[in-house]
Formats: structure tokens, C-alpha cells, sequence
């Protein structure tokens, strides 16, 4: 008698149940392009995009509380991507997206690749940023603005994206554009001694996110968009130097800054509710 063990297998079940989803995604999409692409259509595809990235994080173990929130308003024109920082997940934006979906945005809090699942991992920004221009290209083709939150090196990864994309606006929280780091880190750097490899998850940054945090801060003047950037003055990860550079930069006159005093690189959670989510909206609302 043939073994059916394999198929009351849960993991198993789940791997069929999300390459399944993938064949309907795609079948979905080929049978739209013969189409009329309208935006009932649209919205029927990131639907399917929603269930097909639940059932890959699932499989992936992912929590439920560190996998991407995607939140739709059918009648909505504007969209917000969210961009978590290096050791965070969507969990860490989940409140403002509640807010932003609120408002009346469709809100995409996304989850970098590798990240959710508590291992340690070697981060890689080129890859993160792919993923995030793939993202806002899934909001892009169906609403006609696509805004941009991002907190910590979730900024310095949308100042790419606005630099290679059309972002509508964008929001800078805890921006990583100049590290704090110590003596002893900028001597591992300048020795060399930050590649050994047991020697890396114990770094504040890598090399890789250094030089990530370089070139962003080479594109600012590029960039013509309005941008509404706040940072604490006592962020114990990011110098608050960084709020300065872009202030310094930054050409659209409608960008706003802000700095606090104290709050450390946790802004949203000393300052988010309410005031600093109104302030949020209410820059997003003024470009509708």
C-alpha cells in the first residue's frame, strides 16, 4: 500500500499549497496582459501579490509579526511602500502603516530579504535594493503616486530608490547617512580586522552598509522630490549629522526636517503617536 505520509506532511503541504499560488499568480498575470488593464484588474493582482508573499514568509518561518504588511484601499490613487532598518521588520512600522492605511493609503510594509526570522545574516544592500525597487514597481503600475517611508538604513535604501525611481515623496526617519562608530570599530575598518568572519555580527555596520550610506549621501542634490526627514538628536546609532546633510542638500522646497532632542533611534516609539504620524500624514495628504 503507497505511503501517504508525505502528503500529511504540514511543511510539505505548505510548499504545494505556495507553488500553487504562484502558478495562478503568473497565470493571472499572462491572461491580464491579452486584457484591458484596468484598475479593478490591478488591484485584483496585488491582491494575489498579498497572499503569494504571506505563503512564501510562512514557509520561510517568518513570524507573523516580522512578515510584510500589505493593507488595501480599493479606491485609493496613493500608496506608501515602508522600508524597515538593517536588524528590524515590518513589526517595527506596523503603527504608522495602520495610520497611513487609515488615512486612506494603500500601505506596503515590506520584509528585506533574509531578515524576519531572527538568524544572523550577512547583510547585503544591492540585493535589499532590488528587492525594494521590485516592490515599489508592484505599487507603481497600479497607483499613480507611490510614497516612501524609510526608518534607519530603510532611508539610505530610498534615497536609491528616489534617485532610480519616480517616488511621489518621501519620509526619512532615523536616517543612516553617518554612523556612530566607535574608535575601535574605525580602527577594525581601517586594519581590515572587520572581515573575520566571528567578528562581523558583533560590528555596529559592515563595510557593505558603509559604503551603502556613502553613495546615498552623493545623491541627495539629485534628488527632486519633497522630503520630510526627523531624527533625534541622541540616536545612539545614527549621528544626528546625517538630519544636517540633508538639510543641507535637499532642493525641493517643500522638504520639511525635524529634530528632537532626546528619543534615541527608536523615533517612532518615543515620538510616533500621535504627533509625529499627523505630521507624517499630513505631508502625505498636501501631495494627493
Amino acid at each position: 500500500m503507497k505511503n501517504d505520509n508525505h502528503d500529511s506532511d504540514p511543511l510539505a503541504i505548505e510548499r504545494k499549497r505556495t507553488a500553487a499560488m504562484a502558478l495562478s499568480t503568473w497565470d493571472l498575470e499572462r491572461t491580464r496582459k491579452e486584457r484591458r488593464d484596468t484598475p479593478r484588474a490591478r488591484i485584483v493582482m496585488l491582491r494575489a501579490h498579498k497572499r503569494l508573499t504571506a505563503a512564501v514568509e510562512a514557509q520561510k518561518n517568518i513570524p507573523p509579526q516580522h512578515r510584510s504588511l500589505i493593507e488595501i484601499q480599493d479606491e485609493s490613487r496613493t500608496s506608501c511602500l515602508l522600508i524597515h532598518s538593517i536588524n528590524g521588520s515590518p513589526a517595527d512600522l506596523e503603527s504608522l502603516a495602520d495610520y497611513l492605511h487609515r488615512s486612506g493609503m494603500t500601505v506596503y510594509a515590506m520584509l528585506l530579504p533574509e531578515h524576519g526570522n531572527g538568524n544572523q545574516h550577512e547583510f547585503m544592500w544591492r540585493a535589499c535594493f532590488q528587492d525594494v525597487r521590485l516592490r515599489f514597481r508592484i505599487l507603481r503600475r497600479i497607483y499613480q503616486k507611490v510614497n516612501v517611508v524609510g526608518y534607519g538604513f530603510g532611508a539610505t535604501l530610498a534615497i536609491h530608490l528616489a534617485a532610480k525611481e519616480p517616488v511621489a515623496s518621501m519620509v526619512l526617519l532615523s536616517p543612516a547617512l553617518v554612523p556612530r562608530v566607535s574608535f575601535i570599530e574605525r580602527l577594525f575598518f581601517r586594519l581590515g580586522i572587520h572581515r573575520i568572519a566571528w567578528l562581523r555580527p558583533r560590528m555596529g555596520w559592515t563595510e557593505d552598509v558603509l559604503g551603502a550610506m556613502k553613495k546615498a549621501r552623493t545623491l541627495l542634490s539629485r534628488l527632486r522630490l519633497p522630503i520630510y526627514a526627523a531624527q533625534c538628536d541622541d540616536d545612539e546609532r545614527v549621528s544626528p549629522v546625517s538630519l544636517r546633510i540633508l538639510q543641507k542638500n535637499v532642493r525641493h522646497k517643500a522638504s520639511r526636517f525635524q529634530a528632537f532632542p532626546t528619543g534615541g533611534h527608536a523615533i517612532l516609539a518615543t515620538h510616533g503617536e500621535p504627533a509625529l504620524y499627523q505630521e507624517i500624514i499630513k505631508f502625505f495628504q498636501v501631495r494627493r
